[in-house]
């Protein structure tokens, strides 16, 4: 080989090493760009999650300008259990509750709430916001306990969908106004195991929701949020609150009852609420059947009262309650419950 063929030769490798060098720096700078753009879309999809978490009230909810007298009340309506049957020998004859009986609570219910704004704190109500918080009809998580149920799951959507629809409405009448914001609880899934994709589209809590809003889609005095999320944020009085139904918290069996799982949610909570620029101001839960008020949270009691589930895990006995409060610019100042 010539020096020339010798020289030509290297010039070659030299090239083919410069190429080989290109392309693999290239293919590096192409893997770091598709890894930032798959770090932006995830980025994006949080982004987009967030804006559905945090739908526009109405403008009733938070008006621009108020008086001290200005109000608005929140009442929760959650586990029912609509169509579970307790038979008082399963509870030391302390409660009974099947269709009829639940029928007569939920209409009591609504009729004393109605009459809230008369007997209850002297206030200019502006409306009621009310707070579907889960746990409101039997799921296959029922059937897993063999706890009984008054009829199918699809004669119970319909039966219970015109209930609901007429004590809103008998609501919408006494307030003018009524904002209906929903999730879902845990026995409502469709799954005995949790989930949490799509988690409240395979839950009957949304579904009887939706039922309800299609009765009522003629009433314009009724406005929804159906959140798909577990918490479901809104503003009141230009304060924001978050319903939960309470199934993320665990245990509440120990010593120190269920104050130490709550707790312990609401802090975990706040903190990620904070890093999402949306701090609250109140947390309002159901889950434990149990009527409790803390510092910036409300757990409300259950429309079902004890049963066989409580009384086998050696809770307190309380009568059924649902959560009600008067919020305004200064906040929840008056906490209460309606025993039906």
């Amino acid at each position: 080989m010539s020096l020339r063929e010798e020289a030509e030769g290297h010039d070659r490798d030299e090239r083919a090493s410069s190429l080989r060098r290109d392309r693999d720096r290239l293919r590096s700078q192409l893997r770091r760009t598709e890894d930032d753009l798959e770090a932006a879309i995830e980025r994006l999809a949080v982004l987009e999650g967030v804006d559905r978490l945090n739908p526009d009230p109405p403008r009733w909810t938070t008006p621009k300008v108020t008086k001290s007298s200005d109000a608005v009340v929140v009442a929760m309506l959650t586990d029912c259990h609509w169509d579970i049957v307790v038979r008082p020998e399963d509870v030391a004859g302390v409660n009974e509750y099947n269709r009829d009986i639940a029928v007569a609570r939920t209409r009591s219910w609504a009729e004393q709430l109605a009459l809230l704004p008369e007997v209850g704190p002297t206030a200019d109500v502006g409306g009621l916001v009310l707070l579907w918080g889960g746990d409101m009809m039997p799921g296959p998580i029922d059937a897993a306990h063999m706890v009984g149920a008054e009829d199918t799951t699809l004669g119970t959507l319909l039966f219970w969908s015109e209930q609901a629809a007429a004590a809103i409405a008998l609501l919408a009448d006494a307030y003018g106004a009524v904002h209906v914001v929903c999730v879902v609880g845990n026995h409502g899934r469709q799954t005995l195991k949790k989930r949490t994709f799509l988690k409240a589209r395979d839950n009957l809590d949304w579904h009887l929701a939706h039922l309800v809003r299609r009765q009522l889609a003629d009433d314009a005095r009724v406005t929804w949020q159906i959140d798909e999320a577990s918490d479901a944020e809104f503003a009141i009085m230009g304060h924001r609150h978050v319903l939960t139904h309470g199934d993320q918290a665990s245990g509440g069996q120990g010593i120190g009852g269920v104050f130490p799982p709550i707790m312990r949610m609401v802090a975990r909570k706040a903190q990620r609420q904070a890093a999402l620029g949306r701090p609250f101001d109140h947390l309002w839960l159901g889950h434990f059947h149990q009527a409790l008020d803390g510092p910036g949270w409300t757990a409300s009691g259950a429309l079902i009262g004890y049963d066989a589930f409580a009384a086998e895990c050696n809770f307190r006995v309380e009568p059924p309650s649902q959560a009600v409060a008067y919020v305004t610019d200064a906040g929840v100042e008056w906490r209460s419950a309606i025993r039906p």
